[in-house]
């Protein structure tokens, strides 16, 4: 319950610093942390088990960090990559946010992921059953428990659509660049645009770039500390079997991070 109610407090307090619209008023997904770089923790009375501890909770809508609240009936896969690799089925929290409760035991980097199911958007007058577009959401948060290796987030989770970081974000510094790949079906993305804020920014600035012909782009680290997003957002013609449901594809994946 402690947990749950530290998100609220730091929800209240904090500002937002990016519009996260997939397009006109479509909602977006990401995921948030609580600590994104938790300690191992023991106390012989309070944790007699040496643990860490995060509380991971969604975003959802067009502002980060939180906006609107997450249905049920959107929420798709939520799982957890473990430091070996193997995948954890997650069970959401309840309430608005979701928020998540998550222990770990051992050291070793972790990586939240999760899904909005597939759906149509934007139904246009005049044409019945015909949308603007039908979407797919992807998200992705970084959570380092103590020492992690400068390969420990290579691995992609295996979403169609997915950003990968090339650079630890433990070891980031004030003027360092960020560098990370975009992945659509395991393939690099090209020229997809990005987005990218700091949630400490003072004067909430977002940075826009593109990335290059083997799907990599970078953003500078501007701010000492705390919490990032990435966005990639790609756009695509209606198959065959969908041409006479929707004008385009909407896919946007994101990745959350923090610098220490």
């Amino acid at each position: 319950m402690r947990s749950v109610k530290r998100v609220f407090q730091i929800v209240l307090v904090l500002g937002f610093c990016l519009s996260f619209s997939t397009i006109a008023s479509a909602h977006a997904l990401w995921l948030n942390a609580t600590d994104y770089s938790p300690k191992i923790f023991s106390h012989p009375k309070y944790a007699p088990e040496p643990r860490a501890k995060t509380v991971v909770y969604f975003g959802w809508g067009h502002n980060y960090p939180v906006a609107d609240f997450l249905d049920d009936k959107y929420l798709g896969d939520f799982f957890l990559i473990k430091p070996d690799g193997s995948k954890k089925k997650l069970t959401p929290g309840k309430g608005g946010f979701r928020a998540t409760e998550m222990k770990m035991k051992k050291e070793g980097a972790r990586i939240v992921a999760a899904t909005i199911k597939p759906g149509f958007y934007g139904e246009i007058k005049g044409k019945k059953d015909f949308y603007k577009l039908r979407y797919a959401q992807y998200a992705k948060a970084l959570i380092s428990v103590g020492k992690v290796s400068d390969d420990a987030f290579l691995r992609p989770v295996g979403h169609k659509f997915e950003i990968i970081p090339l650079t630890n974000p433990d070891k980031l510094q004030l003027g360092d660049w960020f560098k990370f790949k975009v992945l659509f079906d395991g393939k690099p993305a090209k020229r997809v645009e990005i987005n990218a804020c700091s949630l400490f920014s003072s004067t909430g600035e977002s940075f826009q770039v593109h990335t290059n012909n083997k799907g990599e782009a970078e953003v500078r680290i501007l701010h000492y500390y705390g919490p990032w997003i990435i966005k990639a957002k790609l756009s695509q013609p209606p198959t065959e079997e969908l041409k006479n449901k929707c004008k385009e594809f909407s896919y946007t994946s994101t990745l959350t991070f923090a610098v220490p």
